[in-house]
């Protein structure tokens, strides 16, 4: 089949891009499209020295650098993309993507990561984040953010089917645009894990520093816990982290794969007070046998078994967190157990997933040949 596959914007190798590497190594010939590309950050990366079509965006100066401020435009920038000429469309989409225009006798599979959470639930941080909550400014930001739910609820009709990345997104999914999603969750490498006979005596938190990770709350209770926390990441969250934190908390800043699996296969437990989507971190974490200890909302409610590969608080606050960490303190959980909970997200599960529902829904139009029917 002739295959196009569209992504919102590759400027770093996060999870999205990580879901899409996958994706590519199952069908390497597929032709793909994006707002955006910054090459020179995907070095390095499975995504190195791919061919991307971009949208009229990539002519915009610095737009690597302003792209998430210029959300009022990326409904009209993933609409002019031409996409024309495939047969089936797939989108991952956790903004604009799903809203890709195609023909109606092409086949568009949208996986979706999340509706639009900068229009829907993280409005505020959006706002914060890009110095639009003054009150004249705020107003006119408000109103433009109304019209893109708007726009996002009505482009969501244009797939022919939906995939969700956990059960959480397929909720969210429905109450955002009224329509059902088939769950499939995405691929994690667990095989790259060698979790320690012996754990270390630290915390660990790894994630993007910005404000709906919740990291300063996460710093703030282990100011009080006075307990050893690593944090590895960076963003923009990162100086009001070095003013807040106590010499019992590390930042290392962001560190490239392989400190990141050495330290998860070391620590004590891996700390996320973040409402994710899915979670990669957390699987990442138990695939190394370090339990979690969570904020019980969202994917983490999937990927942690309460009191057996980790722990899920209820509130989302410094307060509930320290209490969780004194409990987690109290309890034996087997760091087997974590490993072996993780194998429900490997890759090797994702491929089989997503290449059976690929064929199932390209059936009609891609039929398997028939006994004794020679393919070319």
């Amino acid at each position: 089949m002739n295959l196009a596959i569209i992504h919102e914007w590759l400027n770093v190798f996060g999870g999205s891009e990580r879901l899409l590497a996958e994706i590519l190594g199952i069908y390497p010939q597929a032709h793909l499209h994006a707002l955006i590309h910054n090459s020179e950050n995907l070095i390095g990366t499975p995504l190195e020295n791919r061919s991307v079509k971009t949208s009229f965006m990539q002519k915009i100066p610095q737009v690597e650098k302003l792209y998430r401020g210029l959300l009022p435009l990326m409904p009209l920038a993933i609409e002019s993309m031409n996409v024309r000429s495939h047969d089936v469309i797939l989108s991952i989409s956790h903004a604009v993507a799903h809203g890709v225009k195609t023909r109606k006798d092409q086949i568009h599979i949208s996986y979706v990561c999340t509706p639009m959470r900068y229009a829907w639930h993280l409005q505020d941080d959006y706002l914060h984040l890009h110095h639009l909550d003054k009150p004249l400014i705020g107003a006119a930001a408000r109103l433009t953010l109304s019209l893109l739910r708007r726009w996002d609820r009505e482009s969501a009709s244009r797939a022919d089917h939906l995939l969700a990345i956990s059960h959480w997104t397929a909720q969210k999914i429905q109450q955002a645009w009224g329509r059902e999603s088939q769950v499939i969750y995405p691929p994690v490498d667990i095989t790259r894990f060698d979790p320690a006979k012996e754990r270390g005596d630290f915390y660990l938190h790894v994630s993007r520093l910005v404000p709906y990770k919740m990291t300063a709350e996460i710093v703030r209770a282990f100011n009080e816990l006075n307990l050893p926390l690593i944090v590895a990441g960076d963003g923009p969250e990162m100086p009001h982290l070095q003013k807040l934190a106590k010499e019992n908390i590390k930042l290392l800043g962001h560190q490239p794969d392989k400190v990141v699996a050495d330290l998860m296969n070391r620590a004590m437990g891996f700390v996320y007070m973040a409402v994710e989507d899915f979670g990669i971190a957390m699987v990442e974490a138990q695939a190394a046998g370090c339990p979690v200890i969570a904020y019980g909302m969202g994917g983490a409610a999937e990927i942690i078994q309460n009191g057996e590969t980790g722990l899920l608080f209820q509130e989302q606050s410094s307060r509930s967190l320290i209490e969780a960490v004194l409990q987690f303190q109290k309890m034996k959980l087997n760091s087997k157990a974590a490993s072996e909970n993780a194998t429900r997200f490997s890759s090797e599960r994702f491929r089989n997933e997503f290449i059976a529902y690929m064929d199932s829904v390209t059936a009609s139009r891609f039929p398997a040949p028939s006994a004794g029917q020679q393919t070319k």
